[in-house]
């Protein structure tokens, strides 16, 4: 049930984020628009010992996705990188603050008005504790 809950808000969050990448535009503006060259940005850097899919413990299907430069949440499937950076297109606050170690892998996600903290700590090479307010264990695929 714990689990249940705790993936209920971070599905709010991720909704929540996404909605506030929705913006209207008045703009009657009959002028040719310029071209900017897209500024290509890393958001994310996870240590090597987290990179891989992660299920829930007990789960036949991966929660987790971490790369060299994303974090995702499989289902609903939501690439934080794709957020970060249709977010910071149109002119919102796009960041991502971490902190690393040998054991652990910290950060906070702000997009636009929208901000969201994850922690992991490193238990073995093939399972993880998700630290929240409900922690509970994942393991590698």
């Amino acid at each position: 049930m714990n689990n249940k809950i705790q993936f209920m808000k971070h599905l709010f969050l991720a909704v929540l984020m996404a909605v506030s990448l929705v913006s209207c535009s008045g703009n009657d503006d009959t002028t040719t628009p310029q071209q900017n060259n897209p500024v290509q940005n890393q958001y994310f850097s996870p240590p090597a010992w987290i990179q891989g899919s992660w299920k829930i413990t007990g789960s036949a299907n991966p929660y987790f996705k971490f790369s060299s430069d994303d974090f995702i949440l499989v289902t609903p499937y939501t690439s934080y990188k794709a957020v970060l950076t249709q977010t910071a297109a149109t002119g919102q606050p796009a960041k991502v603050v971490e902190q690393t170690s040998d054991y652990y892998y910290e950060f906070t996600i702000t997009a636009g008005a929208s901000s969201g903290q994850y922690k992991f700590k490193k238990i073995s090479d093939t399972r993880i504790q998700w630290v929240g307010s409900t922690p509970f264990f994942l393991d590698k695929e």
